[in-house]
């Protein structure tokens, strides 16, 4: 189900971002059809009534879910402005900008194309073109006079107009890359730390949090253990997918009695409930194991009663944790095992 919601997202970002570039680009077909009009420049004025019954066609391209296909006739309409726009006027007024800002667009929409689409446009290739091309024309430029004389504010225009089209696109992409890095971590950091079938952490994260994390004052510190009886029974009787079933459910159940603890499951049907002696009491485990003795679980018409034994012990002085095997933790085990007193 995560990995659908995903790729939906992922699809939809895919969408929008091809529109904008759709959009975006018929805007630009207008200011520089402005630009060549008022400037008299013929061949921008050509180039952009071909632009225009490209990009309108390209519209129908994205709405009929062709991303693909609408992505090479972006790049290609993009370079093709920035290599007329050199031709016509040369590089002061920053056309080359252009192939700089798309290096971003061909990463991320090659790395959308690929989760979604399942294929790309070569990567290297693209970039090679670009870079090919960016050289290119500043050679062009540096040897070959621009086709046409224009005065000064039509530099000053189409410099302020070019860098904040590049610059926009460039930060755009940079905030989806820095979103997708920061849920990448979070994802790898869940996967890591967090039990895939009851959503509580793992032991992995209680270990990590015993080296180093600790109250303040460590006689405070309560640990107890709780454990489904006769849990292979329930597996043998009705199957792994019911024992998976009333894991999840009394995790859940777990989770919501002891609220302001740390709750993980330790392994198998084992859960480990860590908490301050002051947050979390004897009452409130009696309270949890009141309240699954009670419940019946029903799964695939078959009614089910667990009942749970929860251990609890408290801190002792001498008892720690370190990274040598954890003394204190066994020893918390083996008295909320072995406890005289069993919730």
């Amino acid at each position: 189900m995560n990995n659908d919601n995903e790729n939906l997202k992922n699809a939809m970002i895919i969408k929008n971002l091809t529109l904008f570039f759709g959009g975006f680009l018929l805007f630009t077909d207008v200011f520089f059809l402005a630009v060549g009009i008022v400037y008299d420049m013929p061949l921008i004025r050509y180039l952009i009534y071909v632009k225009l019954v490209i990009n309108t066609t390209n519209i129908y391209l994205i709405l009929k879910k062709h991303y693909l296909v609408s992505t090479v006739i972006i790049y290609v309409v993009i370079m093709a402005m920035m290599v007329v726009g050199i031709i016509s006027m040369g590089t002061r007024p920053a056309f080359q900008l252009y192939a700089l800002g798309m290096l971003i667009c061909v990463s991320y929409n090659g790395y959308l194309h690929n989760r979604i689409l399942k294929k790309e446009l070569p990567f290297m290739l693209m970039m090679g073109i670009h870079v090919l091309l960016y050289t290119g024309m500043l050679l062009y430029a540096r040897f070959r006079e621009p086709l046409y004389t224009y005065p000064q504010s039509a530099v000053d225009i189409l410099v302020i107009f070019n860098s904040v089209a590049t610059f926009s696109i460039v930060i755009l992409y940079a905030f989806l890359f820095h979103n997708v890095a920061i849920h990448s971590e979070e994802k790898l950091e869940k996967m890591a730390l967090m039990d895939k079938l009851t959503g509580l952490y793992n032991r992995h994260y209680l270990l990590a949090f015993l080296d180093h994390t600790g109250p303040r004052n460590p006689e405070d510190r309560w640990i107890a253990m709780l454990d489904i009886d006769d849990f292979k029974k329930i597996n043998d009787s009705y199957g792994h997918n019911c024992g998976d079933f009333i894991l999840h459910e009394i995790a859940a159940m777990i989770r919501d009695v002891c609220k302001n603890c740390i709750v993980c499951r330790w392994g198998g049907e084992e859960f480990i409930i860590l908490s301050n002696i002051n947050e979390c009491s004897t009452e409130v485990l009696e309270t949890l194991r009141k309240n699954i003795e009670n419940r019946e679980f029903i799964f695939e018409g078959n009614t089910i009663h667990a009942t749970v034994t929860i251990g609890e012990c408290r801190y002792e002085t001498g008892q720690s944790n370190d990274k040598y095997g954890y003394p204190w933790l066994t020893k918390s085990f083996m008295k909320a095992n072995t406890a005289a007193r069993t919730v």
